[in-house]
């Protein structure tokens, strides 16, 4: 005797099994569908940032790169692009920092030529601190200005 077949006495269940079939259907279904929509989000995200770096706003690309970072539905190409971007994006905004830095030991030395030199080499102002931007806004208002006959 197989243990499929029913000992006599013993009632039919198929109404138990219809439930777990399709409770079976609808777990694996459901998990399907939600993986697929998981997948697709990360990956427009990723292209968004992507789209934001190329068209040089970096820091709201950072920020998704940032929140990508812990996205698990992304390729290991990706996530390498990621961790580039986002290295990249230090890089430049260590830079801005010392830029800002030697620009305001120029200013406190009195050297206007110094410092209008120095900003001018800014690229990426909005990697700045509020701080920093509103000093450099000042000083390179201050500087046109100036310039100008």
């Amino acid at each position: 005797m197989s243990f499929l077949e029913k000992e006599d006495g013993e009632k039919a269940s198929s109404f138990w099994d219809w439930v777990v079939g399709i409770g079976l259907a609808v777990v694996i279904g459901g998990f399907t569908v939600f993986y697929q929509y998981q997948k697709r989000s990360s990956n427009s995200r990723f292209h968004e940032a992507d789209a934001l770096y190329q068209a040089g706003k970096i820091k709201e690309a950072g920020k998704l790169y940032e929140e990508l970072k812990s996205a698990q539905y992304l390729t290991t190409k990706d996530d390498s692009t990621i961790y580039a971007r986002l290295d990249t994006i230090e890089t430049a905004q260590e830079q801005e920092n010392a830029l800002v830095t030697d620009a305001k030991k120029k200013a406190a030395a009195g050297d206007t030529v110094g410092i209008a030199v120095g900003l001018q080499k800014l690229p990426h102002k909005e990697l700045l601190t509020p701080e920093d931007q509103a000093w450099v806004d000042s000083v390179v208002g201050k500087s046109s200005l100036a310039s100008k006959p």
